[in-house]
């Protein structure tokens, strides 16, 4: 048996599937953290190791029967920035064909199955990756909390954090999101908050939880958190278009995909988004994603290794897609 090892590593998990030439899957396997810039490399080997050790055990599977392994991490850029030292770690794992890609590229590379289009990652964080004709390749956003992140998580609970305190003030409209997110901290009074976020320091992840909340409080009718769901939308359109525009397509249509929380589960934000979009760009298809990008990294290793990935093997994947 000849298998491809995809992987999917983030930041806090790292997902292995052993996919064989006909897209079938044969095991998986998951794991810890494994983005290299918030922990450290022998943390990152070793959820490295973990997942792949899981996914050969319970394929009953050797390291002879791995042709490539093909990872998608967090840490590597879409430009392939810091992919060697991550091949090299793999290679010391005992695979000599290893390709790595960033968490990007393989988001992408399973939207649209290895086609052209632009995809919107809004999680925690959020940036835009498009690849248009003959591979070219436009990175938009993916700056960080301080500067970027417009249209994630973190910003929309961020401005829901905002927004509350000008209530409390009395300098802005009254919004229900003061007494909401008070509930979701676990906090009797508003100046409490201050404590919260100052002195016991929140982590941009944990305010990008409060954005459940405020969807909450959106869908229950409140302007104010409607706006910002709203805003959201603007920004990941402005940030797409702003791809769409440094980039030539193919096709008489321009696909468009998303991937991320915001975008997945929250429908005022992809509603804006789309009606934005369309507003603009007339010849714009909205998609779903194809695929999940574990996926997408193992459409990546089948064209290193020239395997070609045909109707069968996609009918293959979208079956196991359709059956999760």
């Amino acid at each position: 048996m000849e298998v491809i090892l995809a992987i999917d590593g983030g930041g806090s998990r790292t997902r292995c599937l052993a996919i064989d030439q006909r897209g079938q899957v044969v095991s998986k396997g998951e794991s810890g953290p494994s983005n290299h810039l918030l922990v450290a490399r022998d943390v990152v080997k070793s959820s490295l190791a973990e997942a792949i050790d899981q996914t050969l055990t319970l394929g009953h599977l050797n390291r002879d029967d791995i042709i490539c392994v093909s990872a998608g991490l967090a840490g590597v850029d879409f430009d392939g920035a810091d992919a060697p030292a991550m091949e090299e770690l793999l290679r010391k794992l005992g695979f000599a064909h290893a390709v790595v890609n960033g968490d990007m590229m393989i988001a992408h590379a399973g939207a649209f199955g290895m086609h052209e289009g632009v995809i919107a990652l809004a999680g925690t964080g959020s940036a835009i990756l498009g690849i248009g004709a003959g591979g070219k390749r436009v990175k938009v956003g993916g700056w960080g909390p301080v500067y970027g992140d417009e249209g994630s998580a973190y910003r929309i609970g961020q401005m829901s954090i905002r927004a509350a305190a000008r209530d409390y003030d009395g300098r802005g409209p009254e919004t229900s999101l003061t007494e909401a997110l008070l509930r979701g901290l676990g906090l009797h009074e508003f100046r409490e908050t201050v404590s919260r976020v100052y002195v016991e320091g929140m982590e941009p992840r944990e305010i990008a939880a409060l954005s459940s909340v405020a969807y909450e409080a959106a869908v229950a009718g409140d302007e104010v958190a409607r706006t910002i769901f709203a805003q959201a939308g603007e920004e990941l359109a402005e940030s797409v278009a702003a791809a769409v525009r440094q980039l030539d397509f193919t096709g008489t249509e321009i696909l468009v995909s998303y991937q991320g929380t915001v975008l997945e589960a929250c429908a005022l934000v992809r509603e804006r988004f789309g009606d934005a979009l369309r507003d603009g760009f007339p010849n714009i298809a909205i998609v779903p994603p194809r695929f999940e990008p574990v996926i997408g990294a193992y459409l990546l290793g089948c064209q290193a290794l020239e395997w070609r990935a045909d109707a069968n093997v996609f009918a293959a994947l979208e079956e196991r897609t359709a059956s999760r």
